[in-house]
């Protein structure tokens, strides 16, 4: 959407509930409506509402700009629920918990405690050296500041190197 677009799309509203999958499991990106189409480099002013699910939005919404960056932090928030099984904001958790991100950028290079913080449900069946990897892109998507935060395509292309290295080699990603 970021680059393949012309002009870009910029979704603003990345959050886990508007990614489903279809009946071949393929994933379909929902609630575009709030994507405006803006040129290249430019940066979309929000106007004082409210258009991101508290938990997702990148620091810099806070002051109203949102850019291909913002989304960014936003996949990087729902890999980051991926890997631990908990919602972006969660109030029952104790108060240095609550945001999912706050709580988790400490552990993230944290071999151990990275390790502990994984989604219970996995069994602890995944390996070592992808979960670290993992990690790696998550922390790079929610960097504070937008500019050190990679662009989508270095974050899908690295999400797709984790995936050959633990495939055997007569599968295709595809399979």
């Amino acid at each position: 959407m970021h680059e393949a677009c012309q002009p870009p799309v910029i979704h603003r509203n990345f959050q886990s509930a508007n990614v489903l999958l279809d009946d071949d499991l393929d994933v379909r990106v929902s609630d575009c409506g709030l994507a405006p189409l803006i040129a290249s480099g430019s940066v979309s002013q929000l106007s004082g509402q409210l258009q991101s699910i508290y938990g997702y939005g990148a620091p810099e919404f806070e002051s109203g700009i949102y850019t291909s960056q913002s989304d960014v932090y936003s996949f990087g928030v729902f890999m980051l629920e991926l890997l631990t099984g908990r919602k972006s904001h969660d109030r029952t958790r104790s108060r240095g918990e609550q945001f999912l991100v706050r709580w988790a950028i400490p552990q993230l290079h944290d071999i151990e405690a990275l390790s502990r913080m994984v989604d219970p449900s996995l069994n602890g069946e995944y390996p070592a050296k992808a979960l670290s990897r993992f990690a790696d892109i998550i922390s790079r998507c929610v960097q504070s500041e937008p500019e050190f935060r990679p662009p989508m395509s270095e974050v899908v292309q690295d999400l797709l190197d984790i995936i050959r290295r633990e495939r055997p080699s007569n599968e295709s990603i595809g399979d």
